[in-house]
């Protein structure tokens, strides 16, 4: 748009103050209500193309066999209305990828009260888009102690830090990896758990009503 770099500020966003590591009475009633198992992958989020979730698909494609029967893929979400080449029904792509249905559980629409007990149950959270203005999901998923399986592009990195394992974003066989290895390695998933949080904190609504506050005082001046 050729404006100065003078005039732009970058502010971030945050989690909200619910989405924490802590355990609440009614993360099992939650979790029970959407059939989910003890363990499992988490997707949360939408549906158009650019969010890849043919990626994510093709990474259950490859970890199901190792890890899907005791931590399938939960894909959480409204799912598309239509099946179209902007908004791919997720159902027909794991079909056509002959992925076992014992490795796939679809929720459906998530009330938004229930997220944080879906994300703390998820041994991770997986999320390969291509493009984000910010990427809270994976934000709120890190502020809920989970480690992040995502994409190394645009914004997400700045979001993840060191407290996830990004790739680029069809690499369905690194996450595959990725994945297994924080299912099956304790002290990997821990050491990452650990991060998470830590990662969100840099992330605070406070520090952002700062900012913009300020560059409002800037262009008042």
């Amino acid at each position: 748009l050729r404006l100065p770099a003078e005039r732009v500020r970058v502010i971030y966003l945050a989690a909200d103050a619910r989405y924490t590591p802590t355990p609440v009475p009614e993360d099992i009633q939650i979790r029970a209500r959407y059939s989910l198992p003890d363990r499992y992958v988490l997707y949360l989020g939408g549906f158009d193309v650019r969010k890849n979730v043919t990626t994510v698909l093709s990474t259950y494609r490859r970890a199901g066999p190792a890890i899907g029967e005791e931590c399938p893929l939960v894909i959480a979400g409204r799912l598309p209305e239509r099946d179209t080449p902007f908004t791919p029904d997720p159902r027909r792509l794991a079909r056509e990828q002959d992925i076992d249905e014992r490795f796939v559980h679809f929720t459906g629409f998530v009330d938004e009260g229930d997220k944080p007990a879906l994300y703390r149950g998820a041994v991770a959270f997986i999320f390969p888009s291509r493009y984000e203005g910010f990427g809270l999901p994976p934000l709120e998923a890190l502020a809920c102690g989970t480690p992040v399986v995502g994409s190394d592009v645009s914004s997400i990195p700045e979001v993840v830090g060191d407290a996830g394992v990004l790739l680029p974003p069809d690499d369905a066989e690194g996450m595959a990896s990725a994945l297994i290895q924080l299912a099956t390695d304790d002290r990997f998933h821990a050491e990452l758990g650990r991060r998470a949080p830590a990662q969100a904190t840099r992330f605070s609504w406070k520090r952002a009503a700062r900012k913009v506050l300020a560059a409002y005082r800037d262009v008042a001046a």
